[in-house]
């Protein structure tokens, strides 16, 4: 009886020797079920993207996923990652589960398209997949990666890097109810280093604090004097550069961990270039105060902002500073830097920094050639009209005062009653005249005067040029006719005129400003005007891609120089300057605010700026998922409603154009000074007389302030140039008329007297015949 007691109890002990296994592995997977549950819970995602362990290893071999202690790797165990996903859908998580990479990769960068945030938990190694997350830049401060494997411990950084924008949380499990979590955005210093950051007791306490994760905006609020590389190239007003390399920049600082940049950098030479000042340097040096990092200025490739290599979009790649952010070879990008479609596929914006506008330069409104400022009062469509009034005045005239006399002769005047007779001598012009044979007997007869109708046109003519004429007839009408045209001549048109022309000499006409694209697109078309803008910049983009008239307008400026890029300029700066020269009609697009602030340096009256074209934003471009994108804006949004944005802008301006005038008037020679105030005095009577703009120099700028006051001036001789002018061709064509009457006088006479010779000739030879032919009928008759 012992034995069989002995021997069921050790056949109950081995059986549960034999469970046991099963029951460590059951709980093995429900403890890690409902750990990863309580992270994701605590993490409180939109929505969550499982990728379970695929069928084959993606870069490691067959022997090194044999090494990995995961329960949940084991075929027989995939009822585990089942129960995970059951205790998560019991929390209400919006999930899906992939087997195949490409799908999951696919839905991660709809998401980033659709700006959602996501969090993906990953069954792998970070090994497996990190080469294939940057290859298809999934990066980004909106994909939060969780990677468990169950590993003891995190991997090595030899290993793998977890560097900028990558956000990457690791799940460890070094003992059973217990897993760690480390988290590689903890600091802000981007070594790529895992933080540990909270850990979770599956036993009592769950998880050690809430929120899981630190936030960003504190994580980056300040980077503890990180140094971060911005590429930089002169464009005033927001970048002072001098190219002279200085040993004493803070190039050495710089330490990038990443091993591919290393690579990159390797095959590329940066040169570090110093800046003395600028707009976007002053708003550089705010956010590094204000947010505790550090900053080295490297050359942009190209010195430009770039542009876009290739149209395909699989592969789209920048040049210039651009190229450099896409690179991941610097980290800000300022100066004037457009939002742009394209760019915006390859780099990121920060909240505005200045809200510009498009614009174009080109010279002031040249002064018009003042001989025919006579004909300036009153524009070209008013002039046919004026003529034409005029010319048909006088036969106006003449009808009024004509139709009474053909009226009366035609009723017969002199058979009317003697009651009408009053009445027809106050409406008629009447002659008395006194017949020879009765005298004292007076008969009158309603006759028109002769050569009524030359007098009325000169009547007309002397009435308009306000002179004194003698009146043409005493009837109602033609007076009242006559004070209409008095009026009409002396008030309305004479004085008008006298006024217009007399403001005109006082404030010389200028050409019709050029300040819209379609006054632009005809002047290219009819004036030859050269339209050129700064290379790579976003302003050559919007003329290549825009619609409409900005292509017209790009096909044009292609057009108008032999050479393949010959409209393109190195920078807004070079235009203007081209402007400056005042060899051709040429025109600069670029940005309303950088336009404005390099006038200013030739003198704001050389130059005609355009409306505002379209709205351009410029802003802080930074790498593609820049983990503290949120944090810059932070600080950009409350300089922007504190107005200092503004104010940093305007004082800038002052600044730089107090440098450059001081440094204009440190050149000038005693000589050139001299040189300059005769050239200011000659000013109005030497370049402006041949329809120039005269440019003034820096040191005049300071020493006598440019103002509206200047433009008016006192009259002179040569703005009445016009009306010597018509007096010349007045004479010219009076004694051309002179000599036409005489040459047709003396050829008419000339005419006469051979007529009559000729005729008195042949009627005598005529009369001859004829005495002879009388005088042989006679003779025949008397013999």
């Amino acid at each position: 009886m012992g034995c069989l007691v002995l021997t069921i109890t050790l056949f109950s002990v081995f059986k549960r020797i034999e469970t046991f296994p099963m029951q460590m592995e059951d709980n093995s997977g429900t403890e890690v079920s409902i750990a990863l549950s309580e992270i994701i819970k605590s993490l409180k995602p939109i929505q969550l993207a499982i990728l379970r362990k695929p069928r084959l290893p993606f870069n490691s071999s067959v022997e090194e996923d044999k090494e990995i202690d995961d329960d949940l790797y084991s075929d027989n165990n995939e009822k585990h990652v089942n129960d995970f996903i059951y205790q998560l859908h019991k929390l209400y998580f919006k999930s899906v589960v992939f087997y195949d990479v490409e799908l999951f990769f696919q839905y991660i960068e709809s998401s980033i398209i659709g700006s959602i945030e996501s969090t993906n938990l990953v069954f792998c190694k970070p090994q497996d997949l990190m080469d294939r997350i940057y290859e298809r830049k999934l990066a980004h401060r909106l994909s939060l990666f969780i990677f468990y494997w169950g590993a003891k411990y995190p991997p090595k950084r030899s290993d793998v890097q977890f560097s900028e924008p990558l956000r990457a949380v690791v799940v460890t499990r070094p003992r059973n109810q217990a897993f760690r979590i480390y988290y590689n955005q903890a600091v802000s210093n981007n070594n790529g280093q895992l933080s540990l950051v909270s850990w979770y007791d599956g036993e009592n306490l769950g998880l050690s604090k809430e929120p899981l994760l630190p936030v960003a905006s504190s994580v980056y609020a300040n980077f503890h004097g990180r140094v971060f590389r911005v590429p930089v190239f002169h464009s005033p007003p927001w970048f002072w550069v001098n190219y002279k390399n200085d040993t004493h920049d803070k190039g050495s600082q710089l330490e990038y961990d990443n091993h591919e940049n290393r690579r990159r950098e390797e095959s590329l030479e940066f040169q570090e270039v110093q800046v003395i000042g600028g707009r976007d340097h002053r708003l550089l040096e705010l956010l590094a105060e204000h947010m505790n990092f550090e900053y080295v200025y490297v050359e942009a490739p190209g010195r430009t902002q770039g542009s876009l290599r290739t149209d395909n979009e699989d592969n789209e790649t920048f040049t210039g500073g651009i190229g450099l952010l896409q690179n991941g070879l610097a980290d800000f990008f300022l100066g004037d830097v457009s939002l742009s479609w394209e760019r915006r596929k390859v780099v990121e914006f920060s909240f505005f920094t200045l809200a510009d506008s498009g614009a174009f330069a080109t010279h002031a409104p040249r002064r018009l050639n003042e001989a025919l400022a006579i004909l300036r009062p009153f524009k070209a469509d008013v002039w046919p009209y004026l003529i034409l009034t005029i010319i048909f005045s006088g036969p106006v005239f003449y009808f009024i005062i004509a139709i009474p006399f053909k009226w009366h002769a035609k009723n017969g005047v002199n058979k009317q009653p003697q009651f009408y007779m009053a009445y027809i001598r106050e409406i008629t012009h009447v002659e008395c005249r006194v017949d020879g044979n009765q005298q004292g007997t007076q008969k009158q007869v309603a006759q028109i005067p002769k050569n009524l109708f030359d007098k009325c046109l000169w009547f007309t003519v002397h009435l308009f040029l306000k002179q004194s004429c003698k009146e043409l007839s005493s009837s109602y009408r033609a007076k009242f006719l006559t004070i209409v045209y008095w009026i009409a001549g002396t008030y309305v048109l004479a004085d008008v005129y006298s006024a217009q022309l007399t403001s005109l000499f006082a404030r010389p006409a200028r050409e019709p400003p050029i300040n819209t694209l379609t006054k632009l697109q005809k002047a290219m078309l009819e004036d030859g005007y050269q339209l050129f803008v700064e290379k790579e910049s976003s302003s050559l983009e919007m003329l290549e891609n825009g619609t409409e008239i900005f292509r017209q307008l790009y096909a044009l400026m292609k057009l108008q120089s032999p050479l393949e890029d010959g409209y393109l300029i190195e920078s807004v700066e070079a235009g203007i300057h081209l402007v400056a020269d005042g060899q051709g009609n040429k025109v600069v697009l670029g940005g309303r605010e950088t336009l404005y602030f390099n006038i200013k340096q030739y003198g704001s009256k050389n130059f005609q700026l355009s409306q505002k074209l379209y709205t351009r934003y410029s802003a802080v471009a930074v790498q593609i998922g820049c983990p503290f994108l949120d944090s810059l804006n932070d600080v950009l949004m409350h300089l922007f409603e504190g107005g200092i944005l503004d104010k940093m802008t305007t004082a800038e301006y002052e600044i730089q154009s107090r440098f450059l005038n001081k440094d204009k008037a440190y050149k000038m020679t005693p000589q050139m000074i001299d040189e300059n105030d005769d050239l200011d005095n000659a000013a109005e009577d030497s370049s402006n007389s041949k329809g120039e703009t005269l440019k003034s120099s820096g040191a005049n700028e300071v020493k006598k302030p440019q103002d509206g006051s200047a433009i008016i001036q006192p009259l002179n001789l040569r703005m009445l140039q016009g009306a010597f002018i018509v007096l010349m061709v007045g004479y010219t064509l009076a004694a051309a008329v002179l000599l036409i009457e005489i040459f047709t006088y003396g050829l008419t006479c000339n005419i006469n007297k051979k007529c009559k010779k000729f005729i008195n000739k042949k009627f005598k030879w005529l009369k001859n015949k004829l005495w002879l032919l009388i005088t042989n009928l006679v003779r025949e008759m008397i013999r």
